[in-house]
């Protein structure tokens, strides 16, 4: 899997454009793209936060590296208290802008280490 790149409401993977925020997790032994499951989270200033429950939603997932790619401006709000959670898992956490974040997960990707990404793809 490859991210290849990203602007203002898309992202492409592996040659497919997803115009909606997405994860890569790694089920059962293989990487899989979801739709960003925004009813776990709640709306901060008319934006859609990265919330408590998708944080533990993703933290399942049992990753070593958890990567978070905040939006083309990195305007994604992630409150303290998902901090919290984050900081608690012992899970190495990497915030970025979404165009920043990508040749990092690239690198994981390509030495297969046990991720989750999330990709906010407008602000």
């Amino acid at each position: 899997m490859k991210i290849e790149k990203t602007s203002f409401g898309q992202i492409i993977i592996d040659g497919e454009k997803y115009s909606n925020d997405v994860y890569i997790v790694l089920e059962n032994n293989e990487l899989v793209i979801q739709k960003r499951k925004k009813e776990l989270s709640y709306k901060i200033k008319g934006h859609t936060c990265f919330g408590e429950k998708e944080a533990e939603f993703l933290l399942s997932y049992k990753p070593e590296l958890f990567f978070i790619g905040k939006g083309q401006f990195g305007v994604l709000p992630i409150p303290a208290t998902t901090r919290k959670i984050l900081e608690n898992s012992k899970v190495k956490v990497i915030e970025e802008t979404t165009p920043k974040i990508i040749p990092k997960v690239n690198l994981a990707l390509e030495k297969k280490q046990p991720i989750v990404a999330l990709f906010h793809i407008t602000c």
